[in-house]
């Protein structure tokens, strides 16, 4: 890489100061501690890797920075160095390239304090080094008197985790990223279009693109356009590396490449896959700003552009986004998402004049993999995952203990593909609760693209627990409207639900969802707070849904067939806008429930709706919540009642800008046992903290097992203990 003469001087000055390897050796490292050390701790410390602790500050520096590197390095190691590679914008370098292996700069580190066998090394990169949109690599080097030059591991260990040194898939490396910033982008609807209203520029302020958290991918230009759209390859193998920035962090040598199905590049908006080296991990944070349990070692990147062939362009990852929420809602183990701008670093100009060109590729929804950590995340024992396709499945992530041969997933498969299986075989294997829940939103939403034929969009999860299967939603893009693909049939409707006592339970629970969630009043809210992280209400056009609309809408590369095709955002929206289409869920919450209740529910032997009256005193103190239900009326005589109290977000909260969550009446905060009586009741204190505002409701059961309604909720905010 070539540098400015600037910064060769401003190099050259330090490496005057400090001793450069190959020079003069490095500083003599302090005096051993005294014999009375511990020989624990020095065991201890004897086991890490020679180099640990590897850090940079500032974590992302601006241009004129001066950054500093500080390192842990075992004692009786010599000539500690640390070598960086200066890479400019639109020059990445992957590591197979030849360049890799030269033009690093070695720098001597300077020793510090000595302490449990360690000594702290330290070095600082000057200023002039640090420009806008440079990445950085460097490497901490030494020599062992042992086994002579050593490099560093790339992801060192930590005193509670030790990890193994460097490998080839584990490049030994760090790297730092030089950002002073979002800038504004400035786009048309078709700046090569007639007409005022579709070649007008808007400009799109920093502030108004930073409301939704950055992505950097850093490639080579080639490496990046044949990825998504020249070589058009199947499959999973990943061909390309680049640099991911997420948060600050660089992760160095991501694998990237396209992914999807048969559609993988069919509209020219590509999807991305991205895999991070062993040992690596992504902090990823939610749309709130909030970091994940567990870290994320894959990204899903959805491209949110809508088959063209279906007419719902410009829904932005509304679909997916509040599909997954109300699985999760539901308790059905369904992937997180996040929105994330993708900015793509792959040339030395920022923002060229082309709108076309650049660092902004638009909006794009991260979808959580179906993996390992996602059961960690879930709090889901670590059993046999598989994802699903075609009638069979692949083993996406092998739990200790589990078969590795697909075995347990056969012998589920052969048991209910041959056989009518008993209903105590089907509670044995099925996890049935949450297979309800599954299927209720799979009607709500019409989650059709799940065809038993195809056996695709679905993974099985076997609990190593309960010995019982669960299956985990996938790919809810084609959602949210009746005109899309599939029939519904996945493999459980006609065998588990044909069966009376089975479909009884699951009326049962789809019931309880419209109540509680399904239903204008909730699912609005939830659709509402979903797409103010994507599109404040008051920015009047400069959202970023709109932005992602001006760089893709009249894009050259959704010009060439397929489902691509020019001008087609919006085109369902009777507005013309994105708020527009997420109205268009809300009509369907409306349409969709009505169908849910005329088709699916239609039992007139249910019991009664009962009401519900507040009988405690007037300021609801939060020990003294009493209620008195109405009388039993049903079919068949009465067998149990059910109460449950719920905090919710109070009736009529604004949605804020930027959102925070909120809290749905479908997760209770109590919940009593099945009842044998119908009367007043008192809610436990322990449920309910004052100065929050909650839902009551009580339901009744018969002796055929039919659950009437919930009753309509008494809502308050609870008052002091009195």
């Amino acid at each position: 890489m070539r540098s400015s003469r600037s910064d060769i001087l401003a190099v050259s000055v330090l490496l005057v100061l400090l001793p450069v390897v190959g020079r003069s050796q490095a500083a003599p490292p302090p005096k051993r501690a005294a014999q009375t050390t511990a020989t624990a701790t020095t065991k201890a410390a004897e086991e890490l890797p020679w180099c640990t602790r590897v850090s940079h500050a500032p974590q992302q520096p601006k241009s004129g920075e001066t950054v500093k590197i500080t390192v842990s390095i075992r004692e009786g190691m010599t000539d500690v160095s640390l070598e960086y590679q200066v890479l400019e914008a639109g020059a990445y370098v992957e590591l197979k390239d030849p360049e890799y292996a030269r033009n690093w700069t070695p720098i001597a580190m300077k020793a510090g304090a000595t302490a449990d066998g360690r000594t702290t090394f330290s070095v600082e990169l000057p200023a002039a080094l640090q420009k806008h949109r440079r990445l950085i690599r460097y490497r901490i080097t030494a020599k062992d008197p042992s086994k002579g030059p050593v490099l560093s591991p790339m992801f060192p260990a930590t005193a509670a985790t030790p990890t193994a040194p460097a490998t080839p898939e584990s490049p030994s490396n760090y790297a730092y990223f030089v950002y002073d910033g979002l800038p504004a982008w400035r786009g048309a609807i078709n700046p090569n279009g007639r007409g005022l209203q579709r070649a007008q520029v808007t400009t799109f302020p920093p502030e108004m693109l930073g409301r939704v958290q950055p992505y950097h991918l850093i490639g080579r230009k080639d490496s990046i356009e044949n990825a998504t759209w020249r070589e058009q390859a199947g499959g999973k193998e990943f061909k390309y590396t680049g640099a991911l920035v997420v948060d600050g962090v660089v992760h160095d040598h991501v694998k990237f490449r396209a992914r999807g199905g048969v559609w993988r590049y069919a509209m020219g908006k590509n999807m991305w896959k991205i895999d991070l080296p062993p040992g690596d991990r992504i902090k990823a944070k939610d749309d709130y700003g909030r970091p994940y349990p567990v870290p994320w070692t894959k990204i899903n990147l959805r491209s949110l552009i809508q088959l063209g062939s279906y007419g719902h362009r410009g829904e932005q990852g509304m679909f997916e986004s509040v599909g997954f929420r109300l699985f999760n809602l539901v308790g059905v183990p369904a992937p997180a998402t996040h929105w994330v701008q993708l900015r793509i670093i792959d040339e030395a100009d920022e923002s060229p004049a082309d709108q076309y060109r650049g660092d902004f590729w638009g909006l794009y929804l991260a979808i959580e993999n179906e993996d390992g950590r996602f059961l960690r995340s879930h709090d889901l024992p670590d059993g046999n995952l598989y994802k699903m396709m075609g009638g069979t499945g692949e083993l996406n992530h092998n739990g200790a203990g589990q078969p590795t041969d697909r075995s347990d997933l056969d012998k589920f498969l052969s048991a209910y593909n041959t056989a009518d299986q008993s209903e105590d075989w089907w509670r044995a294997h099925l996890d049935l609760p949450t297979y309800y829940s599954y299927r209720s939103i799979i009607e709500c939403i019409h989650h059709y693209d799940v065809d038993q034929g195809a056996g695709k969009n679905y993974d099985y999860f076997l609990n190593p627990n309960s010995g019982k299967w669960t299956v985990i939603p996938w790919d809810l893009d084609l959602t949210w409207a009746d005109n899309m693909y599939g029939n519904g049939d996945e493999p459980f409707r006609s065998r588990v639900l044909a069966k009376p006592a089975f479909n009884l339970d699951y009326q049962n629970r789809l019931r309880e969802i419209r109540d509680l969630l399904f239903n204008p009043e909730q699912a609005d809210q939830l659709i509402d707070e979903c797409a103010a992280v994507v599109c404040d209400p008051k920015a009047k056009g400069t959202s970023i849904v709109e932005a992602d609309r001006r760089k893709w809408d009249f894009h050259p590369a959704l010009g060439t067939g397929g489902q691509g095709g020019h001008g087609q955002y919006y085109i369902a929206s009777a507005t013309r806008d994105f708020s527009g289409m997420t109205q268009l869920m809300k009509n369907y919450v409306r349409l969709r429930g009505q169908w849910v209740d005329m088709t699916l529910l239609r039992d007139p032997r249910i019991p009664a709706t009962p009401t519900l009256t507040y009988s405690g005193p007037a300021d609801h103190p939060a020990n003294r919540l009493a209620f008195r239900p109405s009388r039993y009326q049903g079919r068949a005589p009465f067998a149990a009642a059910k109460w449950r109290i719920a905090e919710v977000t109070p009736t009529g909260t604004p949605i804020n800008s930027p959102p925070k969550p909120r809290l749905y009446e479908i997760s209770p905060t109590w919940e009593s046992d099945e009842l044998p009586k119908l009367e007043q009741t008192t809610i436990p204190d322990k449920s309910v903290k004052p100065g929050h505002a909650y839902r009551v409701r009580v339901r009744v059961k018969d002796e055929t097992g039919r659950w009437s309604h919930w009753s309509a909720p008494v809502e308050f905010v609870a008052g002091n203990a009195g």
